[in-house]
């Protein structure tokens, strides 16, 4: 009976060492196993920094560049203002002129009237300008809306470059317009900038507030 209880004691204990070394074999699997998660998720937010890192570099860069464009609109609103005011001013002094005599007003009609033109086309630059100003504005705006909402923006801004060159043709009638002309040429003007601006008003409609 003694060599009985023996025998059941040693294969206890074999079975005690066997348990032992298997919890220990698991162990040493394990760690190697957790190691290389713990370095997959730090590559991993090393590559989310990186591209994050990157698409905040590209809006920055889109954000200047927009800035940029501001800027020199900005500057030629400015300079277009000050050329319609000096135009307004020249036209105030050919009319004190031609109030002057008879004889002079039909001297001075065609030069009151070469300033009027330019006085005229100064004004519709600067309203022309203006919408473009506010055209060119949406652009950052429109980086930030969704992939759908950008497609329709786009869109509608399709006719602004047929709008622009109908108005450059008005612009370049003043030149040439006659006292007999004149208003059909600015009727036509403000028609065509009416029609910009409304595509910019669509085109703005198609972007989130």
């Amino acid at each position: 009976m003694a060599h009985s209880v023996g025998a059941v004691t040693a294969r206890v204990e074999d079975r005690s060492h066997i348990s032992y070394r298997e919890c220990m074999r698991s162990a040493l699997l394990i760690v190697p196993l957790m190691l290389v998660a713990c370095g997959n998720e730090e590559e991993i937010k090393k590559k989310v920094a990186a591209v994050q890192q990157q698409a905040d570099d590209q809006a920055s860069k889109a954000k200047q560049a927009a800035q940029q464009k501001l800027d020199e609109l900005q500057k030629q609103f400015d300079q277009l203002k000050t050329d319609a005011t000096d135009a307004k001013t020249k036209l105030d002094e050919c009319t004190s002129k031609a109030q002057a005599s008879a004889e002079e007003q039909g001297k001075s009609a065609e030069a009151a009237l070469a300033v009027a033109r330019q006085a005229f086309k100064g004004a519709a630059k600067l309203e022309l300008a203006d919408v473009n100003k506010a055209i060119n504005e949406l652009g950052p705006k429109s980086a930030k809306a969704s992939a759908k909402a950008k497609a329709a923006f786009q869109k509608a801004l399709q006719p602004v470059a047929a709008q622009q060159k109908a108005i450059a043709a008005d612009l370049a009638a003043f030149d040439t317009a006659t006292l007999d002309t004149f208003k059909a040429v600015k009727g036509k003007f403000e028609h065509d900038l009416a029609l910009l601006k409304n595509t910019m008003r669509v085109a703005k409609s198609k972007l989130p507030p």
